[in-house]
């Protein structure tokens, strides 16, 4: 940025968020040995002697180097928040609060200062950064797993870039108490969404909610790199321009596992990780856009230094191998026509073995996906979307378990499945005055034996004033059975039906001011056909006997229930002093098994729960953040009493739950400008208060007679402190 000298040496102009536009407050400002800070509505002023180089810098945002030559004009400086594309220009939205899909009645969305806040400083997971957003529930430190409103997590799309994931989680496979990390480094994601009711119709083969991510692009001005160096790992961004385009490639490696070994935690949790995340973006033309992006990330667990103590049927080591490669192309073909292709390859391997080397468990999974949207805007305001999805899916595998004396195989369940899943989609919105509304429909089917399905769409948006809003929505989802459930010899069954589950949400938004709101949301989800082995669990039969499970428990499609529940949030989005979210949430999700006639809490039914989220800039260089979230917990999955602090089986499923979970974390984020580097400081307490959380670890068998059962719990993390150091550097 150049300006034409003049004789004037008062410099003023504004600072504003790229995101946004929102002025930016307590930015600094150097020149020279000249220094100010911008003032609460983002204004500055200050005598330089020009020609001078400008440098802008705040906390949280990417430092600005700008050339001053006419100090006569006022400039308007904008800021790039870390985590975002670098931008030279403002997006106008109507607000931080407005959807980015009109059709998400449950939108819920992570800025990049709160995603970084809330990834945390020893697992930096934006995966554990969903965890905090309202609706959402976890009582479990080692997994980046989450529930939505009473679902589990295997019922929550997770869709990179548009492509649907299958697992991509660092994690021993087939291990129980395993923890768990996502493949995705933080620094590489640009947009966090969460639809966590009633998902739009682009959204396929989930039935409870969908979490979009999307990576963004390197740098195309300048080369740029940066280094993370946190207690569980270490990662190295690099970004830059190309002819026509950008780069942008992130490695990361975990050393977490070598200091669990050497405390002597638990080893199960003691899995190390290696993954690289690279995007090409490159412009054909001034109209078509191509992209080129690798995922890839290995996880292995080495518990040789526990040998003596496993057993026959003990995982000893094990690896899990993740590759995604995505080529998507973008084409504006005119000014209101835009069609978007995505074509992926997914691989998953996994092996485990025991003591003797021998194999305990080995998958292979694999997907080619062709995804092709049309956005066509025919009216100024409501576009017509059409979308359609092919998937050609494998899965092949083993489970193996041994007999010690003497030593030899006592029963394998391989399965083997092939299956094309197509689907496609329509949605078309519609607005008269302060209403507004969006209908569309998905279909989907499967050559797997299982029946085609349509999935009606409608949601509704009244605006009652500026400041206020009514909400609502109905729709069905469809997710199909994994084909390892319909394969597996022994447990597989061929005619199993895809699970479906119908959403109606209604809702009252109030907007306080321009950067606050109180929302109220009100949730039904009816659930049928969902997958389950209802004779796997030992339980107390009316007539006083055990009932012991058969060897093969088959899968069935034997349970159906609802959940229903409100959830309450006070938000405040700016990018000035306080930033957050206050929310509560009740639920109650109800099952019922059509085999055993059981009655009972979802294994994910927590009634209360608290998430907030707090976050305030001190300084230019400091900002203070805290998180806090109570959880009443979920049952322990089984039929169990708890009589004289001892578990034994019992009549009713899911009666005994796990004690309150609560946790708090301090953050303190301190920032260092040099001339040609930035570094900042990550100081984190975990778990501040030192509460002592549990959370189901696994059901250790039974004594036949007496119906004394061995539960074991685990304990989650106490007070831990960590620090974390980022440092960046090259042109800006």
């Amino acid at each position: 940025m150049i300006l034409t000298a003049q004789t004037r040496s008062t410099l003023t102009g504004i600072v504003k968020d790229a995101q946004g536009g929102e002025p930016l407050a307590k930015a600094r400002l150097i020149a020279g040995e000249a220094t100010t800070i911008t003032d609460a509505k983002g204004n500055f002023t200050f005598n330089i002697q020009p020609p001078a180089d400008l440098k802008v810098s705040l906390i949280g945002y990417r430092t600005l180097n700008v050339k001053i030559c006419d100090p006569a004009q006022a400039l308007e400086i904008i800021l790039t928040p870390d985590g975002l594309s670098q931008r030279t220009s403002i997006e106008v939205r109507e607000g931080p609060f407005e959807p980015q899909l009109s059709s998400s009645p449950s939108e819920r969305t992570l800025s990049a200062s709160e995603l970084k806040n809330l990834a945390g400083v020893l697992a930096n997971d934006p995966l554990r950064a969903v965890q905090s957003l309202p609706g959402v529930t976890s009582s479990n430190d080692f997994t980046a797993s989450f529930s939505v409103r009473g679902a589990d997590f295997s019922r929550v799309g997770i869709f990179l870039d548009g492509v649907l994931m299958n697992n991509p989680l660092h994690s021993t496979q087939g291990q129980q108490a395993s923890g768990s990390l996502s493949m995705l480094n933080t620094d590489v994601i640009e947009d966090l969404t969460l639809h966590a009711g009633a998902p739009p119709v682009p959204y396929m083969d989930r039935n409870a909610s969908a979490l979009e991510l999307l990576v963004r692009e390197g740098n195309p001005k300048a080369m740029a790199w940066r280094v993370n160096a946190g207690v569980a790992a270490t990662s190295v961004l690099a970004e830059g321009p190309i002819r026509k385009g950008s780069w942008l490639i992130s490695v990361r490696k975990s050393y977490l596992q070598y200091l669990l070994q050497k405390a002597r935690t638990i080893d199960t949790l003691a899995f190390g990780f290696f993954d690289v995340q690279s995007k090409l973006g490159y412009n054909l033309t001034s109209r078509q856009h191509l992209t080129l992006a690798l995922f890839d990330g290995v996880s292995d667990l080495d518990r040789t230094g526990a040998r003596d103590t496993l057993g026959i049927n003990s995982i000893l080591d094990a690896t899990y191998h993740f590759t995604n490669l995505q080529l998507g192309h973008r084409w504006s073909a005119t000014d209101r026509l835009l069609v978007s292709n995505k074509f992926a390859w997914i691989r998953e391997r996994s092996d485990n073995r025991n003591v003797r080397q021998l194999p305990l468990a080995s998958a292979s999974y694999g997907e080619w996906v062709a995804n092709t949207s049309l956005e066509w805007r025919w009216q100024n305001v409501n576009p017509l979307r059409i979308g359609s999805s092919f998937r050609q899916v494998k899965d092949d595998g083993f489970y193996a378990r041994y007999n010690f004396t003497p030593l030899s195989l006592r029963r394998i369940d391989p399965w083997s499945g092939r299956a094309l899943r197509a689907g496609g989609y329509v949605e078309q919105g519609f607005t008269k005055g302060f209403f507004s509304m969006t209908a569309g429909s998905r279909w989907d089917g499967s050559s797997s034996r299982q029946p085609a399905s349509m999935s009606p769409h409608i949601s509704a948006r009244l605006r009652l004033g500026k400041a206020t809003q009514l909400i609502s929505a109905w729709s069905q989802a469809v997710q199909y059975v994994p084909l390892s459930a319909l394969t597996i010899a022994n447990l597989g069954n061929s005619f199993l039906l895809p699970s479906r589950a119908i959403h109606a949400v209604g809702g009252l938004e109030q907007a306080l001011n321009t950067s606050t709101r109180i929302r109220v949301e009100a949730y039904y989800r009816a659930d049928r056909d969902l997958l389950a082995q209802p004779l796997m669990d030992p339980r107390l039969l009316p007539n006083g006997q055990i009932f012991n499970p058969p060897a093969a428990a088959r899968f069935e499609n034997s349970v159906r229930g609802a959940a229903r529940g409100f959830e309450v949030f006070l938000q405040r989005r700016s990018s000035n002093r306080w930033n957050g979210w206050v929310s509560y949430g009740w639920s109650r999700a109800q099952m019922r098994d059509g085999i055993t006639g059981a009655h009972y809490s979802a294994d994910f039914d927590q009634r209360h729960t608290v998430n907030s989220y707090l976050s305030y800039r001190l300084s230019p260089s400091v900002n203070l953040s805290v998180r806090y979230s109570y959880g009443s917990n979920f049952p322990i999955p089984g039929f169990f009493a708890l009589r004289n602090a001892q578990y034994f089986l019992a009549q009713n499923k899911n009666e005994v739950r796990l004690p309150v979970f609560s946790r708090t974390d301090f953050r303190i984020n301190k920032q260092f400008e040099r001339k040609k580097w930035r570094g900042v400081l990550f100081v984190e307490v975990q778990n501040l208060f030192n509460t002592d959380n549990r959370t189901f670890d696994s059901f250790n068998g039974y004594n036949n007679r007496s119906g004394l059962a061995n539960v074991s719990l685990l304990r989650l993390f106490p007070i831990v402190p960590a620090a974390g150091w980022m440092m960046d550097w090259g042109s800006r």
